[in-house]
């Protein structure tokens, strides 16, 4: 399948700055850990489009479970950063982009996402943490195309 490259464009200091990742669907098994030593394995599909991040997460223990999210990357004006909106068009939280690497944070009621997305050698390495009442967790994902 072949990938194209869509830009978030980001404008600095009135010079035009952009990270340029490959857009297309990946998927892969990635790893979690818990508090008390807890841990496990999930899987993991992610699609790239424009400004918009879909993902698929399957769970299988300690029972079988699935969680979808769709975000979107909205550039500020003429800073490097953005806004990043919900599936219903709510700003949750800020981010930005250098190079072949993006960040944000989020806060949706209780829970706090922090999130990197590294994409490199056609695969795209994510890392991130999330807590909210009663819980929290850390993870790495390492994606590649579907």
């Amino acid at each position: 399948m072949k990938k194209a490259m869509f830009v978030v464009a980001i404008l600095a200091a009135g010079a035009a700055r952009a990270a340029v990742f490959q857009e297309g669907s990946y998927a892969g098994v990635a790893t979690w850990r818990g508090s008390g030593g807890t841990s496990g394995d999930y899987t993991v599909e992610k699609s790239f489009s424009g400004n918009t991040i879909r993902a698929r997460y399957a769970w299988s223990q300690p029972q079988p479970r699935e969680e979808r999210i769709t975000l979107t990357f909205q550039p500020k004006g003429s800073e490097p950063l953005f806004d990043v909106v919900d599936d219903k068009g709510t700003v949750v939280g800020s981010g930005f982009c250098a190079d072949d690497t993006c960040a944000y944070h989020l806060t949706h009621g209780p829970v706090v996402v922090d999130e990197t997305f590294r994409f490199a050698n056609g695969s795209v390495v994510s890392t991130g943490a999330k807590s909210g009442p009663g819980f929290s967790v850390v993870w790495k994902e390492t994606l590649q195309p579907k």
